[in-house]
């Protein structure tokens, strides 16, 4: 129990400064894309560090493990990526914005940050016996996926839009 007490706490302070990092990126970036990207990975990152304080209180206050959904920790962030592309493709065509990459080093080290999240909650999403824990962990490591999917698409958007568009539409040449 106290090693899953360690990991949540270690969890929360990783959550706090990777928002933190998003934030100064978004403070940054002058493309739509790439300011929505880390505006919204920041959010995320907050509700996350939120998610994980809650289970360590409640486990600190002998009140168990509660459920993903008790806490709204069972989001899907998949239509959040949607809109982000959505919404900044429409400010880029309407402001004439140049979709090159920007702060690529910023990128790359969010991306390391994000797979190191994955490895992080896998490896205690394999310490956990309880059913709700690793329901949490679980969550948490998907999320942690679909955010290192976020920041690889949009910089292979930023690097290459229509690669990165013809990947998106499948296209197949049928002969």
């Amino acid at each position: 129990m106290e090693k899953l007490l360690e990991i949540l706490k270690l969890a929360v302070e990783k959550e706090v400064v990777r928002k933190a990092m998003y934030e100064e990126a978004a403070s940054k970036a002058t493309n739509p894309l790439v300011k929505s990207t880390f505006e919204t990975l920041a959010r995320e990152e907050d509700k996350h560090a939120v998610f994980v304080q809650t289970y360590y209180d409640r486990q600190v206050a002998n009140q168990g493990w509660p459920a993903p959904s008790e806490i709204g920790a069972d989001e899907d962030f998949r239509e959040v990526i949607k809109e982000i592309f959505k919404t900044a493709s429409n400010q880029i065509k309407a402001t004439g914005a140049d979709a090159k990459a920007e702060l690529s080093d910023v990128y790359d080290a969010a991306i390391a940050a994000e797979l190191e999240s994955v490895h992080f909650y896998t490896d205690a999403l394999n310490h956990a016996d309880d059913p709700n824990v690793r329901a949490f962990f679980e969550v948490l490591v998907e999320a942690e996926k679909l955010h290192h999917k976020l920041l690889k698409d949009t910089q292979k958007y930023l690097d290459d839009p229509s690669a990165w568009y013809f990947d998106q539409e499948q296209w197949t040449v049928e002969g």
